[in-house]
């Protein structure tokens, strides 16, 4: 039996969604780091006015740090559309949000469609 493999076929692999889930993770990954430190002190000083305690600031900091670490969490182990491995790491080394391609298929980072390889028997 004889096996011909084909690309560019029209079957098409859409990346768009997995990728829209991505950025959308990133940037609020982003937004949690910019409103830590200026929110914390609000809370802190507003308690200390209101209340005499920096409890909620307390409170405020350990809720943005748990958010953070789940968020950085879920962004490294993002998985790759078209592979299915970790984007952006291997066992032995992780280059984060700093990856431009799939450490293991090559996949370009935001590439919107991919072909899909198709093998025919005959």
């Amino acid at each position: 039996m004889r096996s011909i493999v084909v690309t560019g076929m029209t079957e098409k692999n859409d990346y768009r969604d997995h990728w829209q889930r991505y950025r959308r993770l990133r940037n609020i990954n982003f937004v949690v780091v910019a409103c830590y430190v200026p929110v914390t002190m609000a809370f802190a000083l507003l308690g200390t006015w209101l209340l005499g305690s920096l409890v909620p600031g307390f409170v405020v900091a350990g809720a943005f740090m748990v958010t953070f670490m789940v968020l950085g969490i879920k962004l490294q182990a993002w998985r790759c559309p078209r592979c299915g491995k970790r984007f952006s790491a291997k066992w032995w080394y992780n280059k984060g949000l700093m990856a431009r391609k799939c450490v293991h298929c090559g996949l370009p980072k935001y590439t919107e469609s991919g072909e899909v390889e198709t093998t025919l028997k005959l």
